[in-house]
């Protein structure tokens, strides 16, 4: 009877957003990564873009035309064409790792038997009911036997704790172990030793910072991702 609850006020005015592009944010980051692995793709139509990316298919049509206007994209009468590859990587380089892959981090690890050290390579050959690959250091390993493995990178599609189940593995904050989701359809490439595309392989070596992986990423310029230069 005496208490007058009294709301006023308005909402905020929000500050135009400059320089965001759909192209280097989440849904792009993952359509440029399709194109990148498989450059094929693009020539697909916007339906069957959708269907391998999982990608809405504005959302493609808007990346592709934004693709186009930053000069990466030749659109013709029959064809598209990549342009400007080195430059593309370069920036999907970046964007993944600021925009996308800290999205993606599930749990650090380290493994529970010392033996499974010693035979890391063979892991994943058994794997029933999941898709597990191999990224950065270990997946670099197995392609060109240029480094030996300190830091472990596993990007699948099942929970972390089904992960470290299978592959004896147990949470450590300060494991030597990364745990990422898998964020694109595994079907949309084939995993040659259980390994992730190489683009993204890649991308883990930049980021890590250490010059022997980084070496090691230029390697991979020059053999698997010729393509690209």
């Amino acid at each position: 009877d005496d208490l007058l609850i009294y709301i006023t006020g308005q909402k905020a005015v929000k500050a135009d957003k400059t320089n965001q592009t759909r192209a280097f944010q989440e849904v792009g980051i993952k359509l440029i990564f399709s194109i990148l692995t498989n450059p094929d793709n693009l020539q697909l139509s916007y339906r069957e873009l959708a269907e391998k990316t999982g990608v809405a298919i504005g959302s493609i049509s808007n990346v592709m035309k934004e693709l186009e206007d930053l000069n990466f994209i030749l659109k013709t009468d029959t064809k598209r064409i990549l342009k400007n590859k080195p430059e593309l990587l370069d920036r999907w380089v970046v964007a993944y790792l600021d925009v996308l892959r800290p999205r993606l981090i599930k749990r650090r690890m380290r493994f529970g038997d010392k033996a499974k050290y010693i035979n890391w390579k063979t892991l994943l050959q058994n794997q029933t009911n999941a898709v597990t690959l191999w990224g950065g250091e270990p997946a670099a390993a197995l392609l060109n036997d240029f480094l030996k493995p300190a830091q472990y990178t596993i990007y699948t599609n099942i929970s972390w704790q089904e992960c470290a189940k299978q592959l004896g593995m147990v949470p450590d904050e300060n494991g030597d172990i990364e745990i990422l989701n898998l964020f694109w359809n595994p079907e949309m490439v084939v995993a040659e030793k259980h390994t992730v595309p190489p683009v993204l392989i890649y991308t883990d070596l930049i980021n890590s910072g250490f010059d022997r992986n980084i070496e090691a990423a230029k390697l991979l310029l020059e053999n698997e991702l010729q393509n690209i230069k």
